[in-house]
């Protein structure tokens, strides 16, 4: 059950309407800005994920400054607003400005004054000229628009790889290079992902979601391994930290950057800390000259002592020389052991690639293919398909992969109501396309 509760330290997502906040939870009286309103966190720590909150004004509405108390439910306006009457057509409707007899400074008192947001928006109907003259469907529409301005509750839900690819991709799709949760799951079932196996990963720009999505599949109580490669000195994670996903199943994956680990893999590292034969050369000269002084009755003697006191100095050497390793370990970057630890499985040879990525694929994918077995899958995803047409006729002349598809995703999303089901007025139908095959040698 400490699993299903909020704890400071992870990340939490803050839903108030069809609105989603991704937000990490630092301190039990951290502040988050919820459009203009500032909450208090203050209270929500150890509750259950999924509880309903209710904002309490601090002083009053107007400095739009709350705090948090548990509710056992939100509270919609429709269920507490009851409309008796409502017209047939809106063609008599004039919208002058003039309908609503309250004035902007009234309102305001109002808004400071009322508790329930239902008594505001209640006070303003009464107050409407026009109102009861609308159509059933412009009335709910107007409740709508007052219960987003006015709505007092949000709900704290547990982050899962679909509701930070949502939150993500609504807030600027283009951090994401414009992945949606389908186009994941299509790379995921393209590629093959499995519990078991080893995957290879060249992302750059993501910000950590395709390796979210994959180590999501790979899962904890495993041997699979995922190596997520990346162009700069530090992988984007965002995405990836945001799941809260226990440590032993963020071991699985190992973030290097591309020419390091690959420059470990060709190249190897020499770690050991060899003495020059130069040191050893001076070190023995004192050695020289004090043989030289003593007289041949004590060369026997001194000869011993000497072979006696060198092989001192060899183990007080050595001893010495494992210490200074030791440091020398200790000292080195973790990015140095995970290089180690990816070449190590890059030589064992991977089960897919899937590579996402801003550059041009095509040198990307000739450098990584070489890592994968034979009948393993590959994705490659992009935003534009230009590159992956290019990417696409070089393939097609080689021998080394088979079962080429390149594809494009489209989406696009409707509003489902009772005689109002009509696509999107505004939506964003792109999320990139795929190329997908085979290696076969």
């Amino acid at each position: 059950m400490s699993n299903e509760t909020i704890k400071i330290g992870e990340y939490i997502v803050i839903q108030k309407q069809n609105y989603r906040k991704l937000h990490k939870f630092n301190k039990p009286d951290s502040s988050i800005n919820l459009g203009r309103d500032s909450v208090n966190l203050k209270g929500i720590e150890g509750c259950p994920y999924f509880s309903v909150f209710k904002l309490v004004p601090k002083t009053n509405k107007k400095n739009r400054d709350y705090t948090v108390e548990l509710a056992d439910e939100a509270v919609n306006l429709k269920d507490e607003i009851d409309i008796k009457e409502s017209g047939n057509d809106n063609r008599n409707i004039i919208d002058d400005g003039r309908s609503q007899k309250l004035t902007a400074a009234e309102i305001d008192t109002l808004r400071s004054d009322s508790y329930k947001a239902s008594d505001i928006v209640e006070t303003l109907i009464s107050n409407s000229k026009t109102f009861h003259n609308k159509t059933e469907f412009s009335q709910d529409k107007y409740l709508k628009k007052k219960e987003k301005k006015y709505f007092e509750y949000f709900q704290v839900l547990k982050p899962n790889l679909r509701i930070i690819s949502e939150v993500m991709y609504k807030l600027e799709p283009g951090k994401i290079q414009n992945l949606r949760i389908d186009t994941l799951s299509q790379i995921i079932t393209l590629a093959n992902v499995q519990s078991e196996g080893n995957h290879m990963l060249y992302d750059s720009g993501s910000n950590g979601l395709m390796a979210a999505a994959l180590l999501s599949v790979i899962g904890s109580q495993t041997n699979g391994k995922l190596v997520h490669m990346h162009p700069g000195n530090m992988s984007q994670k965002q995405a990836l930290l945001a799941m809260n996903l226990p440590e032993e199943q963020m071991n699985r994956c190992i973030s290097v950057n591309v020419y390091s680990a690959l420059r470990q893999f060709y190249q190897g590292c020499d770690t050991n800390n060899v003495v020059s034969e130069e040191t050893e050369s001076n070190s023995s000269e004192p050695n020289k000259k004090i043989l030289k002084r003593i007289s041949d009755d004590d060369i026997v003697e001194s000869v011993a002592k000497k072979r006696k006191q060198d092989q001192d100095n060899e183990d007080n050497d050595a001893a010495e020389a494992v210490d200074a390793d030791k440091q020398r370990e200790n000292k080195k970057p973790k990015w140095h052991f995970d290089n180690i630890a990816a070449s190590e499985i890059m030589q064992g040879k991977m089960d897919s690639l899937v590579i996402v990525c801003k550059e041009d694929p095509l040198n990307i994918f000739n450098e990584l293919v070489t890592f994968v077995k034979p009948g393993r899958p590959f994705v490659v995803y992009y935003s534009v398909a230009e590159p992956l047409q290019q990417l696409f006729v070089a393939l097609k002349s080689k021998s080394n992969v088979a079962a080429l598809k390149l594809t494009c995703n489209w989406l696009r999303n409707y509003q489902v109501l009772p005689e109002r089901t009509h696509p999107e007025v505004t939506m964003n139908t792109s999320s990139g396309f795929l190329l997908s095959g085979y290696i076969l040698k």
